[in-house]
């Protein structure tokens, strides 16, 4: 029997907004898996299936069970075949007389306080801890995006470990390393993988100078003199999945299986792509067991204190979180 385990909870803010993920291994049958969630005083608050598919990272299904309304004071079980796998709680213990876990005492994983924008997260070495919230995927290009490079535009698969980027501070930068995935964008899929379209001239003349396609959570270049008021910054990134619906910027379904593309350089970069400026992929924003053995072990080599992802550096700009954009879109708009 495969076992499933919690990575990421977030239960602080309405409860439309809590979430609860879970993985287990690639192709697991998840009909036997349930997610419960007890009340403070230990009484059933609903009993759920694992939830919507994510995605597939390094070997595992993750699932995302959207809406529960997990209390602060309350628990959730994890249970498959009626065994209880997990029982977590935040800011208090729960011991429930009823359903599958009666008899049980949760054991407290962390708090996040009142943090509405933050969740406890299962971190590398498998101990809880509490940040942000975790977007769940890798910022890539799709196959066919055109890269500002020193020997002039080239489509990103076309690119090659030491080509030389145009980036926004400092000129020129080599690619160090280069990783892609085709994706499945399909039916519940289709949120988390299907590309995003931000059209050509939506940002400004030329900008993109044609249509821009990234995966939803690749985060775009923006600059207004206003966003220095409300963010302490001129310049922000912000991503694309939060841009949708805003000057025609769109989620596509025309491209079921896209290829994305990732580029890692030696610090966190803003480059540019299809005429317009994005990041490049920042390893401290996702975990490296995202990645399958053989591209992680090649990361690992060239960057080796990448094994404390902390000390890649910061982000080439701030990076606003998702209650944050419309702030921005609305001082954009009004300029």
């Amino acid at each position: 029997m495969t076992t499933p385990y919690f990575t990421e909870i977030k239960y602080r803010g309405p409860a439309q907004n809590d979430f609860v993920e879970v993985a287990i291994a690639e192709g697991t049958d998840t009909s036997d898996i349930q997610i419960v969630v007890y009340h403070p005083n230990g009484n059933l608050r609903s009993i759920n299936g694992i939830g919507n598919y994510q995605d597939t990272v390094a070997g595992k299904d993750v699932y995302s069970l959207a809406g529960v309304g997990v209390h602060k004071d309350g628990a959730v079980a994890l249970v498959q075949n009626g065994v209880v796998i997990d029982f977590v709680s935040f800011d208090n213990t729960v011991s429930p007389t009823t359903g599958p876990a009666a008899g049980l005492t949760s054991t407290q994983i962390g708090s996040t306080g009142n943090d509405q924008t933050q969740s406890v997260q299962l971190d590398d070495d498998g101990n809880w801890t509490t940040g942000d919230l975790n977007e769940g995927s890798i910022p890539c290009f799709l196959a066919g995006t055109l890269i500002a490079t020193k020997r002039g535009e080239v489509a990103v698969e076309d690119l090659r470990p030491g080509d030389m980027v145009v980036v926004r501070d400092g000129g020129f930068a080599p690619i160090r390393w280069i990783g892609s995935i085709q994706a499945d964008a399909r039916g519940t899929r289709f949120e988390s993988n299907a590309p995003i379209c931000i059209p050509r001239g939506s940002m400004g003349r030329n900008m993109p100078a044609r249509d821009l396609f990234v995966s939803p959570n690749h985060r775009i270049w923006m600059r207004d003199a206003k966003f220095e008021v409300f963010f302490a910054e001129r310049e922000v990134l912000i991503p694309a999945k939060h841009l949708v619906g805003w000057s025609g910027i769109k989620q596509v379904k025309y491209v079921p299986n896209p290829e994305y593309f990732h580029l890692l350089f030696d610090s966190h970069q803003i480059i540019m792509s299809d005429g317009m400026p994005t990041e490049s992929f920042h390893p401290g924003e996702v975990t490296i067991d995202q990645f399958e053995h053989e591209a992680r072990d090649e990361i690992l080599r060239l960057f080796p204190e990448l094994i404390d992802l902390a000390s890649y550096g910061d982000t080439a700009r701030r990076c606003l979180k998702g209650y944050e954009v419309p702030l921005a879109l609305q001082a954009k708009s009004a300029a």
